[in-house]
């Protein structure tokens, strides 16, 4: 299967995952797979290249030093 990679701010990341929302809430189950699968990679990937939020980091930090 060939890939096909882009990039995308934070923001338009967002907005991307709205649009899959409001395209699952207008088809229902007939995009609700579809929808689903993309927007949990979008996320995922997402966090992935994201820094952390300094909350999280800091529970991170109070783990490693116990």
């Amino acid at each position: 299967m060939n890939e096909v990679k882009m990039t995308f701010s934070e923001q338009e990341a967002n907005v991307l995952l709205q649009l899959i929302d409001i395209a699952i809430k207008a088809q229902g189950l007939q995009v609700a797979e579809a929808g689903s699968f993309l927007a949990t990679k979008i996320r995922e990937e997402a966090q992935a290249q994201l820094p952390k939020p300094e909350s999280e980091e800091a529970e991170g930090s109070e783990v490693e030093s116990e």
